[in-house]
């Protein structure tokens, strides 16, 4: 952890080649670096970027001052594909939680564990429908992904690691079509271009050239896809 001026910033280190500032989902500041950079040299990264910091943290505020909290309670609606979803709690369905249409039915006597089975069930979406638009995009760009993960990502919805295995955050099956495309996108362009370089976008654009769009759709309405 690293603290500048009133800022407290999770430092994380790999083999990038430049420092990136990060407001992570839940409103965290990260930073993520060389591991040859000392802290002594992030302190100073991180002072220059500090107006930018305070801007973003309070636009985050203000994205999500009236983010819903959701019940398990029939009537309350959850995203499944960008779409809402009605949770219809029985007691006359055989299964513990599954999608029907545009509602998602959970068997009453599984009320304890109506969250663990939604995260379930957004993980098996994540794993039937991901490797299409993976590949579709991939053969696009010319790139080769790794493996394929859905699961906890805390607080980023996706990444791509250095032997470019993809990881999602299981939330992104409640995002609308063209937003997952984009993140697959963005996380496929890392496997040329680790860091958000020109060149970096310019490989999302190309492949994806509504990609803005996408992007401030996230960042206006993806801390309301929570429960």
């Amino acid at each position: 952890m690293l603290k500048v001026a009133d800022i407290d910033c999770t430092v994380l280190r790999s083999a990038r080649r430049s420092v990136a500032i990060f407001i992570e989902r839940d409103g965290s500041v990260s930073v993520r670096a060389p591991s040859s950079v000392a802290d002594e040299q992030l302190v100073k990264v991180v002072e220059k970027k500090l107006p930018w910091i305070y801007r973003n943290m309070a636009l985050w505020r203000e994205l999500n001052r009236n983010v819903p909290k959701r019940e398990f309670v029939s009537g309350e609606s959850f995203y499944v594909a960008g779409k809402p979803c009605i949770l219809d709690v029985r007691s006359d369905t055989k299964k513990p939680l599954e999608l029907v249409g545009d509602r998602l039915v959970l068997k009453r006597s599984q009320l304890a564990k109506a969250e663990e089975l939604l995260r379930a069930l957004y993980r098996k979406l994540g794993y039937e429908r991901l490797p299409g638009i993976i590949d579709r995009y991939a053969s696009r760009m010319g790139v080769r992904p790794g493996k394929l993960r859905v699961w906890e990502l805390q607080n980023r919805w996706a990444s791509c690691s250095e032997l470019g295995n993809l990881n999602f955050h299981w939330k992104v099956m409640s995002l609308p079509g063209d937003v997952l495309e984009y993140l697959v996108v963005h996380e496929l362009a890392h496997i040329k271009h680790r860091n958000h370089t020109k060149e970096f976008w310019g490989e999302v654009d190309k492949a994806l050239p509504g990609w803005k769009h996408a992007a401030a759709w996230l960042r206006d309405n993806g801390a309301g896809r929570t429960f």
